[in-house]
């Protein structure tokens, strides 16, 4: 397995969680400011966002899975079946509310369903970015182990 595997999935998952962690907080800050015009722009940022985030989170999930092959043990299967509830909250919840709220803000219209889809894309981003830094906790504690046993 090639040696820099460790570093590209710990940069791949790293670059994932700042993104989520950035959209969260752009939102509930453009929520609080309440000016339609910044949360619209920063929707639209967002849903841009995407083009790098799904990226991030499929090679951090590719190269885990590559690491994790050979690997037993309660924190691989935790960082496995967490991996599991990102991606279906990320493909469920967060793409589509990132899609959905962009013509709503665009137009204006903060009204109760722009108010649900928004508390669902908020729940589930906290849900991931939750999850995302236990697999990065993890995942710390599997590289101590493995530079322990070399």
């Amino acid at each position: 397995m090639p040696t820099f595997l460790p570093k590209l999935h710990a940069l791949f998952g790293a670059t994932g969680l700042l993104i989520v962690l950035a959209n969260w907080s752009a939102t509930v800050i453009t929520l609080i400011i309440g000016d339609k015009y910044v949360i619209a722009l920063t929707k639209l940022t967002i849903a841009w966002g995407l083009l790098a985030l799904i990226p991030m989170l499929i090679l951090a999930g590719l190269s885990g899975n590559r690491l994790g092959q050979r690997m037993r043990g309660p924190l691989i299967a935790a960082k496995q079946k967490r991996m599991k509830i990102i991606a279906f909250n990320g493909l469920v919840f967060l793409v589509p509310s990132a899609l959905i709220l962009v013509p709503l803000a665009m137009q204006g219209q903060g009204g109760a369903v722009y108010y649900l889809i928004q508390s669902v894309e908020l729940l589930a981003g906290a849900t991931n970015i939750t999850l995302l830094g236990l697999n990065m906790r993890d995942g710390m504690r599997l590289g101590r182990r493995r530079i322990s046993l070399a």
